[in-house]
């Protein structure tokens, strides 16, 4: 008797929470905490771009929109406001449209949440596109950690205070129903209000009239609705008042958006295009219609019976990039070598080249320092401000591979290494192209910058100059005698990577670099059972493919190859493990670096992974004996901005901590030399083709070929001195398409490297400018919305002369975007 007693209460209890969850109250009170918690991701993730005042002045005006939408929504649910019962009734189509809203603006909310969760940035509703293909869609699917515990809390408060807020609700939907009622009444005598009729609220059991009138016993209930109806007509008068006085400032206009409305708002306009008056300083003012496009400069070795792939430009009519056109080119071709590298590279062979693009690396992790910003933000996370003994030992021994690259045993650890610098020439100020993966391979191969559109568009688009496999082709079809006894050999170009090609259209990328389909791995093709050495069975790491160890067999066979078949290799290997999760393989042990900050902590981890994958790779070079002749190039794709901001993912983030990458041009016989230039991986291609060339490495046919071809990129030569800049014109102006590539351009100048500017392309992003001299990790960065009220930011905050710099990199960045769409025929 007493368990079933014991059961019915259980039962009755169990219904009693369900029902709280199974009706009307919860739907509007979950949407009110879905609206109200994705309108504080939205004004948290642009609060710089506003002054303190303003937004203690004008923070109340910034919630209309959305206190708007919960009162239409409350309106909706009361659905016993309209008349009728049959379908298609106002009542039935009212009821169904609240429920559509309901379900719209939570699912708005949830997704805005969960994505800062993750990447602890605002989510940008118009690039959801990445989700359609499958390796997208387990990109958006990692997501749902973050998902689950994000929809759990606010289930738990909507739950909690379902009753307040729908009542809330009820009251100032009330308040806006009645000179509606009122309105009703004028224009119909025949149709009864919901103010005139008393009508059950069956989730409260009370009438509007009980609530407002009552019997005497109920005055005190009926004072203190009065009193909540007051407070609430006061507070939406109030918010009215503020709306109407509110300045017109762009940084208000933007925050004040609903989140539920962003993916309906478009912002393709660029900021840049209504500064028709703004002009540069010094010889800058004469940029206005000039252009670096004209008619190709001839090439008289190219072949006359066919087109060469990257060489359509010269068989048509169409107009061609030319250097020497370009305001923003300073070329250093003609000056002298680095005073390290004269009289030294006739002893240096370069037989072959290796390009290891590094996924997801920061500059001061390759090698990890022991006062580098990374470790100050992990040693942060411990109570005590000091790292483990054990994770210090894994962070002394993490990346020796980098040191011997870089030639950098500098890093602060206090350990002996009986290692020695491998040779190279290693650049500490190195900027990517672009900090998206596949816009910043185009930089690298290529020399050119990316189009400035968001994702992969270049593939379908003209590439505006040869890139480098496509170089090396022609140079195969000029044969000759001449240079060493290895110079008049093919060369063979070949990619690999581990990760998928079938990610936002990267294979056809591949393909339109120059890259053969047969000489292309990648993970479909190690999956398949016909692959050279066996079909992979590893397991995922990461939503983009697997570690990088079943390469190692085809990097090996790639040069056996050469060696028996009299060819030269050009290998691109692009990793992947050290990209979000910075999961490790199952043969590899994770060692806790942070306490609480996780992803630093992984991501560290992956980056000792990848050292030691890089060491592999150069012991293959040792083992088939053509270390001595092979050039590698190592380079970051781009960074991570999580020791800075705490952001996981590059995408529309401008942190300098993406953009700042690794460097190293390697080989044996080079003496380490570093270099601390304002430099940029544009110069990777113009660099390689001047070290063919002084090192001997080409046929003489050859020769001629790459000493025209290396005069018509962007990019400075690396290995030589840069001339001092003009007092006035050109700067050295360097920029870098932000992660997607639409939003935004980081700007900066070999002048004033450690100035930096970010440039809107689109409304809803900042201008931000920063002295990384004082601020390192940008987290006091000048922001603003307009430009005249940044410019003056900037002045109060830094000065007339950072005001001015700003304005010029303004008016050479408008040049640029326009220039650049020209370039790659993009929007035309």
């Amino acid at each position: 008797m007493g368990g079933q007693v014991t059961a019915s209460c259980a039962r009755r209890v169990v219904l009693a929470v369900a029902s709280r969850f199974a009706n009307r109250r919860f739907v509007y009170a979950f949407a009110v905490v879905s609206v109200l918690g994705a309108k504080a991701v939205h004004i948290y993730s642009h609060l710089l771009a506003l002054p303190k005042l303003a937004l203690r002045r004008w923070g109340y005006a910034l919630l209309a929109q959305d206190l708007a939408l919960l009162i239409a929504l409350r309106l909706g649910l009361d659905i016993r406001r309209l008349p009728g019962t049959a379908v298609y009734s106002p009542r039935f189509m009212a009821s169904m449209a609240a429920s559509f809203l309901a379900a719209f603006v939570s699912v708005i909310g949830v997704g805005t949440m969960a994505f800062f969760a993750v990447a602890g940035s605002e989510i940008h509703w118009s690039n959801v596109g990445v989700a359609g293909d499958a390796a997208g869609r387990a990109l958006v699917l990692s997501g749902v950690a973050s998902l689950v515990p994000v929809l759990g809390a606010l289930c738990l408060v909507a739950w909690v205070l379902q009753d307040f807020l729908d009542a809330l609700g009820g009251v100032a939907a009330d308040i806006v129903s009645w000179p509606l009622s009122a309105a009703s009444r004028v224009l119909s005598r025949r149709l009864s209000s919901y103010a005139e009729t008393p009508q059950r609220d069956h989730e409260y059991g009370q009438t509007t009239e009980t609530r407002l009138d009552g019997s005497a016993g109920r005055r005190r209930w009926s004072v203190l609705w009065l009193l909540a109806y007051a407070i609430v007509a006061g507070g939406m008068l109030a918010q009215a008042i503020l709306c109407f006085l509110r300045p017109n400032d762009s940084a208000l206009t933007f925050m004040s958006w609903t989140p539920a409305l962003l993916p309906f708002v478009e912002y393709k306009a660029s900021p840049l295009e209504r500064l028709s008056s703004l002009r540069g300083s010094g010889s800058l003012h004469d940029w206005e219609g000039r252009t670096a496009l004209g008619t190709p400069t001839p090439l008289s070795w190219l072949p006359k019976d066919h087109v060469p792939a990257g060489f359509e430009d010269w068989y048509g009519n169409e107009t061609h990039y030319i250097a020497a056109a370009d305001p923003l080119r300073i070329s250093n071709l003609d000056e002298e070598l680095l005073p390290q590298l004269r009289d030294r590279l006739r002893d240096v062979p370069i037989r072959h080249i290796v390009c290891v693009v590094l996924e997801s690396t920061r500059q001061d992790v390759f090698p990890i320092k022991a006062h580098g910003i990374p470790l100050e933000r992990l040693r942060e996370t411990w109570s005590d401000g000091k790292l483990p003994r054990e994770a210090m030992e894994h962070l002394a021994a993490l990346t020796p591979t980098a040191r011997r690259l870089t030639g950098d045993f500098d890093d602060g650890f206090q350990q002996r290494t009986a290692d020695k610098p491998r040779g190279g020439i290693s650049f500490s100020d190195a900027y990517t192209a672009s900090t998206y993966t596949l816009k910043s391979l185009v930089g690298t191969l290529c020399g050119v910058s990316p189009i400035v559109a968001d994702f992969n568009v270049e593939y379908r688009h003209h590439i505006y100059n040869p890139c480098l496999p496509q170089i090396l082709d022609a140079l195969n079809a000029l044969g000759g005698a001449g240079g060493r006894n290895f110079s008049s050999h093919r060369w063979k170009s070949s990619f690999m990577q581990t990760a998928t090609l079938d990610f936002d259209n990267f294979g056809p990328l591949v393909s339109r670099l120059g890259f053969p389909q047969d000489a292309t791995i990648d993970k479909q093709y190690l999956r398949r059972g016909d692959a050279k050495f066996g079909r992979v069975t590893l397991p995922d790491v990461n939503y983009f493919g697997f570690e990088e160890e079943p390469l190692e067999d085809y990097i090996r066979d790639a040069f056996a190859a050469a060696a028996d078949k009299d060819e030269r290799v050009f290998l691109t290997h692009v990793t992947s493990t050290s990209h979000h999760p910075w999961a490790l393989p199952g043969n590899e042990t994770h060692v806790k670096l942070a306490n609480g900050l996780d992803d630093l902590s992984h991501y560290v981890n992956t980056i000792g992974y990848d050292d030691r994958w890089l060491g592999k790779v150069l012991r293959v070079l040792d083992d088939e004996g053509v270390a001595d002749e092979t050039l590698v190039v190592v380079v970051g794709d781009h960074g991570v901005s999580m020791p800075e901001n705490d952001n996981l993912s590059p995408n529309f983030n401008p942190n300098v901590g993406n953009s700042h990458v690794p460097l190293i041009l390697s080989h044996p016989k080079l003496p380490p030399v570093a270099v601390d230039a304002a430099v940029t991986t544009q110069q990777i291609l113009p660099t390689v083709l001047d070290l063919l060339l002084e090192t001997d490495s080409l046929p003489e046919p050859a020769r001629r070929a790459a000493t025209e071809l290396a005069r018509l990129y962007e990019g400075q030569s690396l290995v030589r001195a840069s001339p001092p800049p003009p007092a006035a014109g050109p700067a050295g102006w360097q920029l870098t398409v932000i992660n997607p590539g639409r939003a935004m351009v980081g700007v900066r100048d070999a002048r004033r490297r450690a100035w930096r500017l970010v440039v809107p392309t689109l409304d809803n992003v900042e201008w931000r400018f920063s002295d990384l001299d004082a601020d390192p990790r940008e987290a006091a960065s000048v922001v603003g919305f307009d430009l005249d009220g940044f410019l003056a930011r900037v002045r109060q905050a830094r000065g007339s002369e950072a005001a001015e710099w700003v304005r010029d990199g303004v008016f050479v960045t408008r040049w640029w975007l326009e220039e650049n769409g020209k370039r790659w025929r993009y929007g035309a």
